[in-house]
This record gives structure tokens, C-alpha cells and sequence, in this order.
């Protein structure tokens, strides 16, 4: 039977990876801060084996004694955009994922899994497979192909399964309340008119109720070691996705499309190709993005 670590469990992805998890009935083991807000894992908050981080590192011991067969490490530090360039923060990631991976070598784990990014490839102009070149622009996307490099070396060394998944869009309900989707929705209950770019850019938008399912088969199929897109594969425009938010919270609300202009260097399409991840877990079935639009606005439509 496999027992999971989650790292950044009570975040928008950790969190529904864990909840996906105990719903197929695996054990897992949360690494959390102190101080860290649980009220994403609220509804199952008491079937996690719960471990803090704290000072003395008592957290190390505890991992040990639990003995995971898997880690997915979805935790990071910096991930908003004002912090993306801050290039002291981003490299705290390094040495945190260091004492995981000693921590994988002392338990014998059988796979480590690590939720990479698109930001690795830089500027994205099209449907982009693995084997294209990285070319980050970002502190945050230099540092994760550095731990890349770290987690493929000392995995290989020491015979771990390692599974690095380059995230692409990702919507949902529970999602920060700063984000597009809540943004946006919140602007329509309280304002009139919002301006945007012309929303040309076209986005492989993944319902994160999917996402949690592939992770799920990951974890429970033989996987082999490598990097992996984790996509839609349905693009469309940011313009149609902000029509369709309008249409069911505010019809009347006005869209001022152009008024602001596109940054320096905007990717117009970024879609990650899942051939090489599909040939691994076989046919993905996604839900519709209508109707998992539909349940994300209904949660955010509840607060």
C-alpha cells in the first residue's frame, strides 16, 4: 500500500492532490508549517497524518518514522508574481528540496515527485513539448531548472523514481483569492467595468479536479523517471474565458478590452503537449471546461 508526503499540502494544488488521494483510499502524510491556514483541507483535514516543520528539525525524524513510499513536493516559496524575480527567496527552494531528497535516500523511497513549471521554458509561442529548450526568464523558473538538475543527479545516483511535471494554467475552485478567476469575480459583484489587454493570448487552461487525477495515476502506476508536460489540451483565448465569467456573474458588466497593452515579450499560446505523459498512463479524460468553469464560479459565488 502506498503512503504519500505531500509538501505544500495546504495549498491550491497539494491540497486537491491530497483530497483526490484519501478519496482512493491511500495514506497520506501532510508537511506543513506552524502557521500554515488548513481551511483548504478542512473536509478531510482529519484523515492526514499531519507533521510540522519546526526549528529543531524534529520534522526530519518524523518523516522518517512515517516512512513514505512516495513524495510529491508541491511546495515553494515565492510563487506570486512580485516575488518571482526575487532571487534570494526562490533560492531557499534548493536547500529545502535537498533535505527531502536525503530524507528519499534514507527511507528507500520508490518515487519522487516534483511539480516543475512552463516558466522553465521561458517565452512559449505554441504547443511545446519536453524536448524543447529551456530558456527561463524569471529567478523563479532558473531556480526550478537548477532543482531539476539536483533532483535528476541524486536520484539517479541513489536508484529513486523521479517524475518532474512542468505545470502549465491551472483553474479551480479554492483557488488565492488575488488570482484571475476569483479577481475577476469579485470585480463584477462590486464594480461596473474592468479593463483588460485585448485577451488574444490562449491558454491550455486544466481543471485542477483533472489534475489531481493524473497525479493520482502517477502515483499508482509505473511511471518512468523523466519530465512531463501536465496540460489541457484544449487552448483557448483569455477574451473567451472572461466572456464566459461575464455571461454568468454580470451580464451587464462592461469589458474594456485594449485598455491595457500586452507586457513586453507576451506569449500568445501556451499549451504544454501530453503526448509523452499520456503514452506513459494511457487515455486522459477531461471534465468539459464549461462545466468545470461552472463549478468553480458557483464556490466562488458561495463566499
Amino acid at each position: 500500500m502506498h503512503k504519500v508526503l505531500i509538501t505544500g499540502i495546504t495549498g491550491f494544488l497539494g491540497s486537491r492532490i491530497a483530497e483526490n488521494l484519501i478519496t482512493n483510499n491511500i495514506q497520506v502524510v501532510g508537511l506543513k508549517r506552524t502557521e500554515s491556514n488548513t481551511w483548504r483541507c478542512a473536509d478531510f483535514y482529519d484523515n492526514i497524518d499531519w507533521i510540522d516543520l519546526d526549528e529543531n528539525r524534529a520534522w526530519k525524524q518524523n518523516i522518517l518514522d512515517h516512512n513514505p513510499s512516495v513524495i510529491i513536493h508541491c511546495a515553494w516559496i515565492g510563487v506570486e508574481a512580485d516575488d518571482r524575480d526575487n532571487w534570494q527567496m526562490q533560492s531557499q527552494n534548493i536547500s529545502f528540496m535537498i533535505a527531502l531528497l536525503e530524507i528519499a535516500r534514507n527511507v528507500k523511497l520508490q518515487k519522487f515527485i516534483f511539480l516543475g513549471s512552463q516558466a522553465e521554458y521561458g517565452v512559449v509561442d505554441g504547443k511545446i513539448t519536453e524536448t524543447a529548450a529551456t530558456n527561463a526568464t524569471s529567478a523563479y523558473g532558473s531556480i526550478k531548472l537548477a532543482s531539476l538538475e539536483i533532483m535528476k543527479t541524486f536520484c539517479e545516483i541513489n536508484q529513486i523514481n523521479w517524475i518532474w511535471l512542468r505545470i502549465f494554467s491551472i483553474f479551480g475552485e479554492k483557488e488565492n483569492h488575488n488570482w484571475l478567476i476569483p479577481s475577476i469575480v469579485r470585480k463584477m459583484q462590486t464594480d461596473s467595468q474592468m479593463d483588460f489587454t485585448m485577451g488574444k493570448q490562449k491558454y491550455a487552461y486544466l481543471y485542477v479536479k483533472d489534475f489531481a487525477k493524473i497525479i493520482y495515476e502517477i502515483v499508482i502506476n509505473s511511471i518512468q523517471s523523466g519530465i512531463y508536460n501536465i496540460s489541457s489540451e484544449q487552448a483557448i483565448e483569455l477574451r473567451t474565458l472572461i466572456d464566459k465569467i461575464k455571461e454568468y456573474i454580470n451580464p451587464d458588466f462592461k469589458l474594456n478590452y485594449g485598455a491595457i497593452p500586452y507586457r513586453p515579450h507576451q506569449s500568445m499560446h501556451i499549451e504544454g503537449d501530453i503526448t509523452k505523459i499520456k503514452g506513459q498512463l494511457g487515455r486522459i479524460d477531461f471534465t468539459d471546461f464549461n462545466v468545470a468553469l461552472q463549478h468553480t464560479l458557483n464556490n466562488y459565488l458561495k463566499k
